[in-house]
């Protein structure tokens, strides 16, 4: 269990690409999402892919994961985002590559309770 305020939580990004188009799409992704998402406040943990290759003709999958410590940098960074067009104009850009997409936002079980008394 982490210390309030220090509880890592995790933002998941899960991408279903066009087919043939997952490459581009993490590439298009990294260079323009990526940046303003460490702008504000968020840390890149991992990116995969599945199945680990390009896949031509069907679709690959993409998760990346994003942490931030505790839930007033977690409210921060949601605040951030919602002020800002670009956050709105990088998706509807993407939108082309991009069969579905959801985020997902995760802790440890054990930081739960602090982060229910914030």
């Amino acid at each position: 269990m982490s210390e309030t305020g220090q509880e890592t939580i995790y933002y998941l990004d899960h991408l279903v690409a066009q087919p043939g188009r997952a490459e581009e799409l993490l590439r298009f992704y990294m260079s323009d999402y990526a940046p303003q998402a460490k702008g504000r406040g968020l840390t890149l943990v991992h990116r995969w892919v599945t199945p680990p290759l390009w896949l031509k003709e069907q679709s690959n999958e993409l998760f990346v994961i994003w942490s931030v410590q505790g839930a007033q940098a977690w409210w921060d960074v949601t605040r951030h985002r919602r002020a800002d067009p670009s956050f709105l104009g990088f998706w509807a850009e993407a939108q082309p590559m991009i069969v579905s997409r959801r985020r997902l936002f995760l802790s440890h079980v054990d930081d739960v309770d602090s982060l229910n008394h914030v």
